[in-house]
């Protein structure tokens, strides 16, 4: 076809055929889809362009375009490519191509991912102004519809237009121009955005390469939490990897983005460091490595290292990878001048934490040793906390709450950790609890064991059928207070026996 626009660095196959509607003229829909694509079926859309054989055939032979040129440079499937498999990803492909009906929103995991979307397509109103200088026209941009990326990296705050990713009018193609696109006030990029914008970047100018397993993603990310010790042996302490994923990012960042942290088997993070069933996408999965490895990422290392895992193999640290020496020295630098100035622990914490997984999985013994010989030597207490203050002004607060539920013999077991559970600073007590003396004491006395908690549940129930003058029956005890005879302690058992006489 003769003056069918060439796309833009970056730009959307969607944004190219809005601008050739433009350039042609063609104010009807369905009469630029009919000229573009031979039929007037197709949806516009604008993250996984497909029929991309067919736009790749609109272009004179001489300029040897590639639909798979287009596939990945010109749309987000780079980004879902890394993480879903190799089947997966060579099926999404095939469909992307082909001229056919396809469901790769489905099969790319978009329709059922947990992140906040994007609603309208948004823009860079100082982009949008040097396109206009330069090229004398607008285009959408790739990566400012990209859910997490809020900020364009250079100008700051992307905007949003009016123009809704998922229209009603599902056959519509808007370009972008000034009037669309008006210039707004930007506030400054965030740090988030900006960590992100580098890893983003290098995956959607990844070429077409085979991509990690799901399952090699699972021993990856198992490894990871063994390297930087959260594990105990192969179980994984997911208490420690949320609270350094929520250290990096903040929580009110992972809510707004939809990856809020939740106390439960079923969260997200948790499912991420278990032994993958599904894929996860590129959102989750940078969120993890950034927090574990640093603001910047090497990402084809990590790549070159999640391949090196073999399914079936149980993992409770990395395997060992070779490296050129003059990396190994590189790396070796880096790691001893941040050990050297902050000590090992706040190395990893401020910024380190990269070189450490790196070194660790091709320098191990050099990184261990190194670490033995410069570790910063503290003092049992610490200086900045009054502990025998905190420890007494806590035991009031125990006693408060001992007492408060002391008559509800309806409420759940009181263990060590309910206890815990109904204090303000719950993380810092269970840490610290070797310097409470006065506060393990009475968690040592007070706290409920279950024939404790059995007790006082055949309790209740005796009370409440004496209100109402009932006649107890040992069955009728043991099905309202949620117990069987074979869930009972001895204890319990003899309780019943001896003072219920039942």
């Amino acid at each position: 076809m003769l003056g069918f626009p060439f796309p833009y660095p970056d730009e959307l196959i969607y944004s190219t055929i809005a601008r050739y509607g433009i350039h042609s003229g063609l104010t009807s829909p369905k009469e630029l889809l009919q000229e573009v694509f031979g039929k007037n079926t197709i949806i516009a859309t604008s993250d996984l362009h497909g029929h991309l054989e067919q736009v790749a055939e609109l272009y004179p032979g001489q300029l040897n375009v590639q639909p798979e040129s287009l596939l990945y440079k010109h749309t987000l499937f780079p980004l879902y490519a890394l993480f879903i498999g190799e089947s997966r990803r060579t099926e999404l492909k095939k469909q992307l191509l082909a001229d056919k009906v396809h469901s790769v929103h489905v099969m790319s995991g978009f329709a059922a991912s947990r992140i906040t979307q994007p609603y309208y397509l948004r823009y860079c109103p100082k982009c949008i102004e040097q396109q206009w200088n330069q090229f004398g026209e607008c285009f959408w941009r790739r990566d400012w519809q990209i859910a997490g990326m809020d900020y364009c990296p250079i100008h700051g705050e992307l905007k949003e237009t009016a123009v809704r990713r998922t229209s009603y009018k599902r056959h519509v193609y808007t370009a972008a121009d000034l009037n669309l696109c008006s210039y707004k006030p930007q506030s400054k990029t965030n740090r988030q955005s900006y960590v992100l914008n580098s890893s983003i970047t290098s995956i959607l100018n990844l070429p077409e390469q085979p991509v990690p397993t799901v399952i090699q993603w699972g021993l990856f990310y198992k490894a990871l939490a063994c390297d930087f010790g959260f594990n105990r042996g192969c179980n994984i302490e997911h208490e420690e990897v949320a609270r350094k994923v929520t250290n990096y990012w903040s929580e009110s960042w992972l809510k707004s983005v939809g990856l809020k942290l939740i106390d439960s088997d079923t969260c997200w993070l948790r499912s991420l460091f278990r032994k993958h069933r599904k894929s996860f996408s590129y959102l989750e999965h940078l969120v993890v490595l950034h927090a574990f490895l640093g603001d910047t990422i090497a990402l084809n290392d990590v790549i070159k290292d999640v391949k090196s895992y073999e399914p079936g193999k149980s993992v409770t640290h990395s395997l060992m990878l070779q490296a050129d020496k003059l990396t190994i020295l590189k790396r070796r630098r880096i790691w001893l001048k941040a050990i050297k100035n902050k000590g090992t622990k706040r190395a990893r914490l401020e910024g380190a934490g990269g070189d450490y997984a790196w070194l660790y999985r091709h320098d191990r013994a050099w990184l261990l040793s190194l670490n033995a010989k410069l570790m910063c030597k503290r003092s049992a207490l610490s200086a900045r906390v009054n502990w025998s203050s905190f420890d007494r002004g806590l035991l009031k607060a125990l006693i408060s709450i001992r007492d408060c539920f002391e008559i509800k013999l309806e409420s759940p077991r009181r263990s060590r950790n309910w206890y815990f559970n109904q204090l303000d600073h719950k993380s810092k007590v269970e840490k610290n609890l070797y310097k409470l003396p006065l506060c393990k004491l009475f968690l040592n006395r007070y706290s409920e064991t279950i024939s404790d908690y059995q007790i006082r549940r055949i309790t209740h129930v005796a009370i409440e059928r004496h209100k109402q003058s009932e006649h107890l029956k040992r069955w009728d005890v043991l099905r309202s207070a949620g117990l069987s005879e074979e869930r009972l302690t001895e204890e319990a058992r003899e309780f019943l026996y001896e003072v219920m006489e039942l």
